[in-house]
């Protein structure tokens, strides 16, 4: 059985031959991969690691291309799955995406913060959309479908909510939420137009799952209440997903926290995996009873614990008792619940991977 297949089977609720891996690396960690198992290439360690996943992401438009630089920092190239961090240069440590949202490195060279947000002043004259049908965009993502026919590939894309607050400022858009709702109504509007041209050039080229990006929680509740979200951004996400709606594409919500109010909400329009399921807030067992049959649970593994502070039998354990808990009649993909970064010990990496890819169902 193939990636692709092993995918799809599991997200369609059937028994795969093995649990799906997925994982995300900082560039730190993907050194120590590579040294490792003596590997150069990429692809060849995401082989040797078992993940099934390939993303592809979408390149800036050639104005905005000829000088900009993928920040490292954030993950490696191998994992990434957004064109979110594709910046350019504006000093030594301020980079700018092509919306004109800055980010700041941190003098460590690996810590960052959004250190300027276009629209702050509320102002959607300020407003820059790039052009997703730009030319070459999409060039690369096209040549990597095409040599990874066995693979599950996706795009990453960025919902309406975070990329609001993400124009504005996280406490500002919040705030405006509920004291300018027409602003940010029509704020929203435009990036659903952008967000909408974005997912089906993904589709054309043949992906297999669109990844929505979006932190709605935090670990002990949603940021907004159910009942804005179901009025403001629950319609906005069903109109991306029933404008290319197919039986072939997959979607998939990333977003941390304990966002459990909103799940049902989720699935009813169109959500097939959700991620990470983090366990320091969601009881993985308890939603694979009340949603597995219609929703694939991604990630579940511990960072915060099992992979900071664990020992590598420790990360073999939680492992093991998702499979059994929760790998019954597929809807499992098992992965750490955010990126692996550089103070996670190597040991319980391999670890994970090597229990899980040998782990047969």
């Amino acid at each position: 059985m193939n990636s692709k297949e092993r995918v799809i089977k599991t997200i369609n609720h059937m028994k795969p031959d093995r649990i799906p891996l997925d994982g995300w690396f900082s560039s730190t960690i993907w050194a120590k991969l590579k040294n490792h198992y003596n590997l150069q290439d990429d692809e060849d360690v995401l082989e040797r690691l078992g993940i099934d996943f390939r993303p592809v992401v979408m390149d800036p438009a050639p104005d905005f291309r000829k000088d900009s630089r993928f920040l490292e920092f954030v993950a490696e190239e191998a994992s990434f799955s957004s064109s979110d961090y594709i910046c350019r240069k504006v000093d030594e440590r301020l980079y700018e995406d092509e919306w004109g949202i800055r980010i700041k490195l941190g003098t460590d060279g690996m810590s960052w913060h959004y250190a300027y947000h276009p629209l702050q002043d509320l102002s959607l004259k300020n407003l820059k959309i790039p052009d997703p049908t730009a030319p070459g965009r999409f060039d690369r993502a096209k040549e990597k479908i095409s040599h990874c026919t066995d693979k599950f590939m996706f795009a990453g894309v960025s919902t309406c909510f975070r990329r609001g607050w993400l124009l504005t400022g996280f406490p500002r858009f919040l705030e405006t939420l509920m004291l300018d709702r027409v602003f940010v109504e029509k704020l929203l509007d435009h990036l659903l137009e952008f967000e909408i041209q974005e997912v089906k050039m993904y589709t054309d080229l043949g992906v297999n799952m669109i990844k929505f990006l979006g932190d709605l929680g935090s670990e002990e509740s949603l940021f907004l209440s159910p009942k804005l979200w179901r009025e403001i951004f629950k319609p906005r996400m069903k109109s991306v997903i029933d404008s290319v709606k197919k039986k072939d594409i997959y979607f998939f919500l990333h977003t941390d926290g304990n966002i459990e109010e909103i799940i049902s909400d989720l699935i009813e329009i169109g959500i097939n995996v959700l991620n990470p399921i983090q366990p320091e807030c969601l009881d993985t067992v308890k939603i694979k009873q009340k949603y597995g049959d219609r929703l694939t649970l991604h990630g579940t593994m511990s960072l915060q614990k099992t992979f900071a502070f664990g020992s590598p039998d420790d990360v073999i354990e939680e492992a093991k008792s998702r499979i059994e808990n929760c790998g019954y009649n597929g809807g499992l993909v098992l992965a750490p619940s955010n990126v692996l970064t550089h103070d996670i010990p190597i040991e319980n990496i391999i670890a994970f991977y090597d229990y899980v890819r040998e782990f047969k169902l």
